[in-house]
């Protein structure tokens, strides 16, 4: 068997698990998941707020309700933030966005790769008194893949575990699900294929334990207050009003309850970016987690301010239904047509860069390299001359010159981006731009429906590992918007997805990304999101994930 410290050493449990394939990523918004919206004013974070009777205490600034705070079927950006801090999973990702023993002491990996056997920590309990057992997990894991109970996020668990697509499709039984539970401390899993990055999975919110006894007490009500959840995390949550906020107090019963320096986090929701930044001003706020566009220069040579670059790509998805798009000159010409740089500085100013593939900067990569690192750009540079050639050569082939037709979300900044992309494929291909604007619900219908031409899609990671992304394009997948069809394209992605060898794996992934963006140009990579911040210099070690996700549990107010 192999224990966890030779599986991170050889670099095959990448770490940061995220919230993603949701429905879509408000930065700020009501949602965080995978497609992500444009320009949603972000989520900030308030001060050392409220009642705290001077303890240890700041107050975050959420940027819409909460909707959601079942485990198993939310998908929000807010739910998932608040979860994040008050619940555990087997691992919990650290400062460095690698996988670390939470509610888990360790586990041992059979040398097969495909068998996981989880040991629980002593001592680990529920807010109510009652233990954490391995049957927790269990139930809750089942709960997420049960056709009758499951949600979205069913396929971040059910087609990794033996037994979980057919138990989520309805054709087996929970009993032919290959998760064990040989004592109340240990938990054996069985995988389909090996996963490098399972461990990292366990993090993710999913697969939190649940207490089947209390939510069956629960009923309808549960997790629709403060009292009707059990916690096993760095904080509990003392109140929960969905419209207004939630209040956070640190768990004493917390197994590591020692490295939680803050004692309580009052969470309000507040939405306009404009009043998070007065509240700054005037003293009331410490930390603003997406500062908008209008902000950055008024704050970047403060010592407040911060970036990063976030595990978010954004590209040009082209309708391949639509005869236009079937000509591989004219997708190439979109690919070189516009400046991806000078929209990420200049339009977004938020820490976004132009984009060098699918791939996100500082994803996982071979042998201990970003994936980034490893395979270099795949994106071809800007190049208006060579644009206006291609399309050229795709309009002689087509026989005419085509109206494009743009599809956009409907808020300040989608608007903003798509004026720029309007300008640059004028500029620079001459090509007739019409830009159709929707609210996100209508827009989300048209990309479900594959009623669209063009448009810019954006899609965080669910995990640190370049299949986050790179699936989407599997003939068979709903979320292939670009409707591309390839053989050998699957044949890449399902290979690496039974691969045990990891560089093998990854030799797969490269080739899969260059073959949809350097040899068929099947899309345009635009930008990888970053995120601007104000954190108040009080505020230490402020934890963001390039996921998306937020921990209070490093933070410390000085």
């Amino acid at each position: 068997m192999k224990n966890r410290e030779e599986v991170l050493e050889r670099g095959e449990t990448p770490g940061a698990v995220g919230i993603t394939r949701r429905d879509f990523l408000k930065i700020g918004g009501t949602g965080l998941a995978g497609a992500v919206l444009l320009g949603t004013a972000g989520c900030g974070v308030f001060q050392q707020g409220g009642d705290s009777g001077g303890q240890n205490a700041f107050s975050y600034s959420l940027g819409a309700e909460i909707p959601d705070m079942n485990p198993t079927t939310m998908t929000d950006v807010n739910s998932f933030r608040l979860i994040t801090n008050v619940m555990e999973g087997l691992y919990r990702i650290d400062e460095n966005e690698k996988p670390q023993p939470a509610q888990a002491e360790g586990v041992e990996i059979d040398d097969d790769e495909l068998t996981y056997t989880f040991a629980l920590r002593d001592g680990i309990k529920w807010s109510n008194g009652d233990p954490v057992s391995s049957q927790d997990f269990r139930y809750a894991w089942l709960r997420a893949m049960d056709p009758e109970t499951a949600a979205q996020y069913s396929y971040i668990i059910a087609p990794y575990i033996k037994g979980g697509v057919e138990f989520n499709a309805g054709e087996g039984s929970a009993e032919d699900v290959a998760i064990e539970t040989p004592d109340d401390k240990t938990l054996r899993v069985t995988l389909i294929n090996p996963t490098p990055f399972f461990l990292g999975l366990t993090a993710f919110q999913t697969y939190y334990p649940q207490r089947q006894k209390f939510v069956e007490q629960q009923g309808e009500e549960y997790a629709q207050s403060a009292d009707a959840l059990l916690y096993n995390g760095p904080f509990t949550m003392i109140q929960l009003d969905p419209a207004h906020g939630a209040t956070l107090a640190k768990n004493e019963d917390y197994w590591d309850k020692d490295n939680v320096a803050v004692q309580r986090v009052d969470c309000k929701v507040v939405k306009d970016v404009t009043t998070a930044v007065n509240l700054y001003e005037g003293g009331e706020l410490d930390v603003i987690s997406s500062l908008t566009s209008e902000y950055v220069d008024q704050y970047e040579d403060t010592p407040a301010f911060q970036t990063l670059v976030q595990f978010v790509t954004w590209w040009f998805t082209m309708n391949f239904d639509d005869e236009v798009f079937q000509n591989e000159n004219i997708r190439r010409a979109i690919q070189v047509s516009f400046d991806g740089d000078a929209l990420a500085d200049k339009l977004l100013n938020n820490g976004s860069v132009g984009a060098e593939g699918v791939v996100p900067p500082g994803m996982a990569g071979p042998g201990g390299q970003t994936f980034r690192g490893a395979v270099g750009p795949t994106v071809p540079k800007y190049d208006p001359q060579r644009a206006r050639e291609l399309w050229q050569q795709g309009v002689e082939e087509l026989g005419r010159e085509p109206t494009l037709t743009y599809l956009s979300q409907d808020n300040s900044i989608a608007r903003d981006i798509a004026t720029f992309l309007q300008s640059e494929l004028k500029k620079n291909l001459g090509a007739n731009v019409e830009v159709d604007v929707q609210p996100f619900d209508r827009f989300l219908d048209l990309m479900n429906n594959r009623e669209y031409q063009i448009t810019l899609y954006g899609w965080i990671a669910d995990y640190n590992d370049p299949m986050s992304f790179l699936d989407l394009w599997l003939s068979d997948t709903p979320l292939n918007y670009s409707n591309y069809r390839s053989e050998r394209y699957d044949q890449l992605i399902n290979q690496a997805k039974v691969e045990p060898d990891e560089q093998a794996r990854m030799d797969n992934l490269i080739e899969a990304e260059k073959l949809l963006v350097e040899e068929q140009a099947v899309i345009a990579p635009v930008h990888h999101e970053g995120a601007a911040l104000l954190v108040r210099p009080s505020i230490k070690n402020w934890v963001q994930h390039p996921t998306g996700t937020i921990e209070f549990k490093y933070a410390r107010v000085e």
